[in-house]
């Protein structure tokens, strides 16, 4: 009876690791392609499709991407734009989903309705385009980008609920022992509160990193540019060219510069994921289940 107990979880656990395995394999292999692919010559990827090992090899499209070094330029924006609009609309979302969560706090329920209305009603892209351009004037301005992304429902929704499960004894506590309520949250909730801002900081980095629609509605300056609008702009005009049989004939590596892009836009921020990632269940967990 033992012995048939080993055997049944034995090949169990062959098929979970195997399960497992194979996940692995769907996810890995077609990144390792695109790797491939983005430094293939042109010619080898038109005539024989996308190989794992091509014929020949090319830096044509990060040539392409890299020249007159503008790249550097969007990355130096989209870092900025990602740092320090994580940090703001952490600072300010912690700030809004705390307040709700405390029960003493007057009006909390209105407040939580106003903040959560956005979900289930918009106003409509033109009023949002005009409040952002002739009443803010954040047209070809970096808070373009930080501001509009800086507060989401859903997120404070999160926060909320995580705040919910510190049982309230802490805070009461030390309020007895006379600290004030920016000394409990800075002091007391926010070292508690590593996996929900962990999780609710990996989802706003990943927006603003992503962000492709506020600088094509807001930003024509051209030294503005994000590395996602940026690269848009070079596979545009790269189509354009492509497409224009009045131009010489060049090489342009329209298939391989796709991945290229694909490369260019996820490598920094895909360095950030392993970090968080530790968090990222836990915290998205108690902030949806329990409150």
């Amino acid at each position: 009876m033992k012995s048939n107990t080993i055997n049944k979880w034995s090949l169990m656990d062959c098929l979970i690791y195997g399960s497992l395995i194979l996940f692995s394999l769907l996810t890995i292999v077609p990144f390792v392609l695109a790797v491939v692919v983005s430094f293939s010559s042109e010619k080898s990827v038109l005539m024989n499709g996308y190989q794992f090992f091509p014929d020949a090899f090319s830096l044509s499209a990060y040539k392409v991407i890299f020249m007159d070094g503008v790249v550097f330029k969007a990355y130096s924006i989209t870092i900025f734009v990602t740092v320090v609009g994580t940090i703001f609309s952490l600072i300010v979302s912690t700030l809004l989903g705390y307040s709700i969560s405390i029960p003493k706090v007057r009006y909390r329920n209105i407040i939580a309705v106003i903040i959560f209305i956005p979900i289930i009603f918009s106003a409509g892209l033109v009023p949002w385009y005009l409040n952002l351009t002739k009443v803010l004037h954040l047209r070809n301005t970096i808070l373009a980008y930080i501001l509009p992304l800086a507060v989401s429902p859903f997120n404070i929704f999160l926060l909320r609920n995580y705040y919910k499960t510190i049982p309230t004894a802490l805070s009461e506590s030390a309020e007895i022992d006379g600290a004030g309520p920016w000394y409990v949250f800075f002091k007391i909730i926010t070292p508690l509160s590593g996996p929900i801002l962990a999780t609710i900081g990996l989802f706003v980095s990943l927006a603003y990193w992503n962000d492709f629609i506020m600088p094509l509605w807001l930003i024509d300056d051209r030294s503005l540019f994000s590395v996602q609008f940026l690269l848009y702009r070079i596979n545009s005009m790269i189509q354009f060219m492509s497409m224009n049989t009045n131009i010489a004939t060049v090489e342009l590596p329209s298939e391989t510069l796709v991945f290229a892009m694909f490369l260019v836009a996820i490598g920094p921020i895909i360095l950030v994921y392993p970090y968080v990632q530790k968090y990222f269940v836990k915290g998205i967990m108690i902030g949806s289940v329990k409150g």
